[in-house]
């Protein structure tokens, strides 16, 4: 495991800004002695993945545009995120779901539900909702670019009698924390938390949402927002996002803006990858 995870961590040290390296480069990108470095790379030459250039720098080869063809065509946002989303449901015992943009509407793609408790949110694939409101609608919005945006914002506005400047400030910092929280705005006893994935243009066409009744999600926000962040994460990683340069603000640090210096305060990590929360 350890050689594979060298051998990845070398294709994954060049980027479009950097398209050849050196090998100290690649040493230092990949955290390695020059030497275990050099003995990975001269394997991925002579198994033709990397090029030696003429100035001593490598390069990476053709064949991986040979292998990235070999990609399932059909292989779709619900494909690669439904084994993630059963996990978080089943740690969190709440809905989970995928919504993207149609329109000025958000519409579900695909949703995972809970069956351990008669009080639950129940989604359909489909269901669309106008952008405005709850944690997913603020995600998407937060990520929109081109001549969609101020059409969608003012449509926001004039749904939650907000102004557009409103509107836009708190799209700034979804964007600056890395998630969204919503509570009682869609319907009345719900809450929502929403969180970006990323494609491999690292643009964002989707959100993962957690749901489920407030006096649940709210007696363990902190908990709910880590696993749904790094489930939204993981799902990023597998849609072919880059890795992040940093992780996103903690809980604490994005619900008071004063406290940014003070040290986190959130509980260490739970054993289970999202967090083994039931909330009943």
């Amino acid at each position: 495991m350890r050689s594979v995870q060298r051998i990845l961590a070398v294709f994954e040290s060049f980027s479009p800004a950097r398209t050849a390296l050196s090998l100290q480069q690649i040493a230092d990108r990949i955290e390695l002695p020059k030497s275990t470095a050099f003995r990975i790379v001269r394997s991925l030459e002579e198994c033709g993945y990397l090029v030696r250039l003429e100035d001593q720098r490598f390069c990476l080869s053709l064949r991986l545009t040979r292998l990235a063809g070999l990609v399932k065509s059909t292989l779709d946002i619900r494909e690669i995120s439904r084994p993630v989303m059963v996990e978080l449901a089943a740690q969190t015992g709440e809905t989970v779901a995928i919504y993207g943009i149609v329109g000025r509407d958000r519409v579900c793609i695909e949703s995972i539900g809970s069956s351990s408790s008669p009080l639950r949110t129940v989604l359909q694939p489909g269901e669309q909702f106008p952008l405005g409101v709850g944690s997913a609608s603020k995600v998407l919005m937060a990520y929109l670019s081109g001549p969609s945006v101020a059409p969608v914002i003012s449509a926001a506005a004039r749904a939650t009698r907000r102004t557009s400047a409103q509107i836009v400030t708190e799209l700034e910092a979804v964007r600056r924390q890395g998630y969204a929280l919503s509570h009682g705005e869609r319907l009345l006893g719900l809450s929502a938390v929403s969180a970006p994935i990323r494609d491999i243009d690292d643009r964002v066409r989707y959100c993962l949402t957690l749901n489920g009744p407030s006096v649940r999600m709210q007696a363990h926000e902190e908990n709910l927002v880590r696993g749904l962040v790094h489930a939204a994460a993981d799902i990023s990683r597998l849609f072919g996002a880059p890795a992040e340069p940093s992780s996103p603000s903690t809980f604490q640090e994005s619900q008071d803006a004063t406290a940014r210096s003070r040290t986190p305060t959130l509980d260490p990590p739970p054993r289970h990858r999202y967090g083994s929360i039931r909330s009943r």
